[in-house]
């Protein structure tokens, strides 16, 4: 019977470690509902053969799957995507989608993290692959790091696992707006900048701190305006880290503008997702939200920065599996939409 899948979109929230006992890149991270990823699987066949609707180029992700799961016939049809290398992790996402439905067609014994050990994600981060298992607020636990580098994961042992992860309020929303025209790095141009952590002690104690101090008792208190400082703080200090890489505390002139007008419009925390040009604020209650979007947007466009933009609460279920209704054409599979 064919399969919907929805997945979202993840954002990077930061590190809390960047190298100290063997280990590197503890990520924390949430996954939002919007924008979405939908796939749909419509049956077993012949060959193995996916149909993009979306207009954003994947014929990497392509490549990929056709590697790995080539002898699996089965169509599968891409309905909505999120736009690559913004910061938004797209690219794990729509792996594990697309991977999950041959998995379940076929009644595949391969867990999330089996699939997304094939896929050669979790390099860095394992937020992306928590986030479509599990949903809502995830820390995880940083890689192992092995003659000083990091490695393409081996085994499910060297995937970053959750050490921490919780279901955020329905209350809690993220605006998120991504100048357009600015793309993040790719998975290949981030190597040289990631594959060798370098010890910082004084920035680790303090990155620690506001984790165990302020981020974590901002969660178990249901306090999104201490949640949102802990970020921020959070955001700045991984900010420094990168920025004999980014050239700044963030990614470009038009990401530290948009984080400026969320904080002094009200947001209770702001910062960039991953490379960018992703950014975000955090507020309560989507009211509030619409507030904000509409005096930052304004001052954008006195700016002349056009972007794209999303509110967005936290999903806390991971991707969704659901039974659609469909009509395709017999002769080539394709969908009528």
């Amino acid at each position: 019977m064919p399969t919907l899948i929805t997945t979202g979109a993840r954002l990077h929230l930061g590190f809390y470690n960047f190298l100290s006992d063997k280990k590197a890149y503890g990520s924390i991270g949430v996954f939002l509902k919007t924008p979405a990823i939908r796939i749909l699987s419509i049956r077993k066949g012949n060959n193995l053969r996916i149909y993009n609707y979306t207009g954003i180029n994947i014929d990497d992700i392509i490549h990929t799957i056709n590697n790995i799961f080539k002898n699996y016939g089965i169509s599968i049809h891409i309905l909505e995507s999120i736009p690559r290398h913004i910061g938004l992790g797209s690219t794990t996402q729509l792996l594990l989608a697309i991977g999950d439905s041959i998995r379940r067609t076929y009644g595949l014994r391969l867990s999330i993290r089996e699939l997304a050990l094939r896929f050669k994600r979790g390099v860095v981060s394992g937020i992306g692959i928590a986030a479509y298992e599990k949903g809502g607020l995830i820390i995880d636990s940083g890689r192992r790091v092995k003659d000083n580098i990091i490695n393409i994961p081996k085994d499910l042992s060297d995937l970053p696992s959750i050490i921490y992860r919780r279901n955020l309020p329905r209350h809690w929303y993220f605006i998120v707006i991504t100048p357009k025209g600015i793309k993040g790095l790719d998975e290949k141009s981030e190597v040289p900048f990631l594959e060798k952590p370098e010890e910082n002690k004084e920035l680790q104690y303090e990155l620690l701190r506001i984790l165990v101090l302020k981020l974590l008792p901002s969660i178990s208190n249901n306090d999104p305006k201490a949640f949102g400082r802990a970020i921020y703080k959070i955001q700045l200090l991984t900010g420094k880290y990168f920025s004999k890489y980014q050239g700044s505390i963030f990614c470009c002139e038009e990401a530290e503008y948009i984080i400026n007008s969320l904080i002094k419009n009200g947001a209770y925390g702001a910062g960039q997702s991953s490379w960018g040009p992703t950014v975000y604020g955090i507020i309560d209650y989507r009211r509030k939200a619409l507030k904000i979007l509409s005096k930052v947007r304004r001052e954008l466009y006195h700016r002349d920065i056009d972007a794209n933009y999303y509110i967005s609460q936290v999903s806390n279920t991971g991707a969704k599996i659901s039974r659609i209704e469909f009509r395709s054409h017999k002769s080539d599979d394709s969908l009528t939409l």
